[in-house]
């Protein structure tokens, strides 16, 4: 009686470890359709997210608006335009001089709005 238990419990072991090969074997198959199908479930939320606008970084604008500058309330600008041309200046002079507001004025664009 004692020596079929321990049988039985060698044989649910192998079964246990077969089992575990077995589901690792079915991941490492199936491995590039369940990572396509959560990169697109990942995109699908973006999407929705983004309203259905889709990010390309060679044509996507970044906004932003004029918050830290003083004299131009409101405006929306390129972000990059600013980065690149004002920041430094406008840094230097303490972030509310009248150049900066023109700067900003200048990164204006009508995609932002």
């Amino acid at each position: 009686m004692i020596r079929g238990n321990k049988k039985r419990r060698g044989q649910s072991t192998l079964e246990f470890v077969a089992l575990m090969m077995f589901l690792l074997a079915a991941f490492i198959v199936f491995q590039k359709y369940i990572v396509r199908g959560f990169t697109g479930r990942w995109k699908g939320i973006g999407d929705a997210i983004g309203q259905g606008r889709i990010f390309d970084p060679n044509k996507t604008i970044e906004c932003a608006a004029n918050t830290f500058f003083i004299g131009v309330p409101e405006v929306w600008y390129n972000q990059t335009c600013f980065e690149a041309n004002c920041e430094p200046a406008c840094l230097r002079s303490g972030r509310n001089s009248a150049g900066c507001s023109a700067c900003i004025t200048n990164c204006q664009t009508p995609y932002c709005n």
